[in-house]
């Protein structure tokens, strides 16, 4: 007869998640292979009946186990992270309820982990007591409005919000150069697994100069690098880009996530910043009417 080691009720974090990867999240990191032979063997219920691994939870259902979780060794803990860091990045939240946080993201902290990234927002924030959950990113350059989510219902909300261009995303960008047009289109086209995938970005021109051009920016799509590749390739590279065609400006990338629109269960929400000071002092050296 098997004996019961665990039961685990379904909160609404896990609502609509397959089985097999609320085992995998929730319970024990074991092969898909051993999930399927437990459930064939019933060592895995749901409200004491057997399912396929794919069935989809339900809030307030019960999974039982009838064998014992992989201990997992200790996760590696990233030394060079401190209360400091989170500490710091609190005051920069804008605004929080119990679904999300909007957070003003300081230029040179990366959104997430990578091969050469010490610290990253999501690290930093994942040392308190709550779990938030990336649901978009700005380049460790750039500086603006980032939504975290605060648990897994709204971090695949969000995801889907992003993800069907339901969420205004406006930037600020001082750019080298008199871009033509004073309003306009941006539309450049890549190739990605044999598929021609376009990039759409909206502008208007706030300020110019001899030498540079203050924009107003809209994106339609979010690329990995998309302003900043497609104002390079139109021969006007944000001032402070090195990685794209900048090579005379000492300062920081002139580029700020400024505005966030979004609906929340059925209001709109909007979250509007001011520039960070070294793009302020940039505008009032580089334009006289600012």
């Amino acid at each position: 007869m098997n004996i019961k080691i665990n039961f685990y009720k379904v909160d609404k974090n896990f609502a609509n998640t397959r089985l097999d990867k609320f085992i995998k999240l929730k319970i024990s990191k074991i092969p898909q292979s051993l999930i399927e032979k437990y459930i064939r063997k019933k060592k895995i219920l749901v409200n004491k009946k057997k399912y396929k691994s794919s069935y989809k939870l339900k809030e307030s259902d019960f999974v039982e186990i009838y064998f014992k979780p992989i201990i997992e060794k200790k996760k590696f803990v990233n030394k060079t992270i401190s209360l400091k860091d989170f500490e710091f990045l609190k005051k920069k939240i804008i605004f929080e309820c119990d679904d999300y946080i909007i957070l003003n993201k300081p230029h040179g902290i990366p959104s997430q982990g990578g091969s050469k990234v010490t610290k990253n927002i999501i690290d930093i924030f994942n040392l308190g007591k709550n779990k938030y959950y990336m649901v978009h990113r700005l380049d460790s350059e750039t500086s603006g409005l980032m939504v975290l989510a605060k648990n897994r219902e709204y971090a695949k909300k969000f995801s889907n919000l992003f993800k069907s261009r339901l969420i205004r995303k406006k930037y600020y960008a001082i750019i080298n150069g008199q871009i033509k047009k004073n309003k306009g289109q941006i539309i450049s086209k890549d190739t990605f697994k044999g598929k021609n995938i376009f990039s759409k970005t909206l502008f208007k021109v706030k300020s110019k100069s001899e030498k540079f051009t203050f924009l107003d920016i809209e994106i339609l799509t979010g690329r990995k690098h998309q302003i900043r590749r497609q104002l390079f390739d139109l021969g006007h590279s944000i001032v402070g880009d090195y990685k794209y065609g900048d090579k005379k400006n000492n300062t920081l990338l002139c580029l700020c996530s400024y505005c966030l629109e979004f609906r929340y269960k059925g209001k709109l929400k909007k979250y509007l910043i001011s520039m960070p000071k070294f793009m302020q002092e940039a505008t009032q050296k580089f334009f006289y009417n600012y």
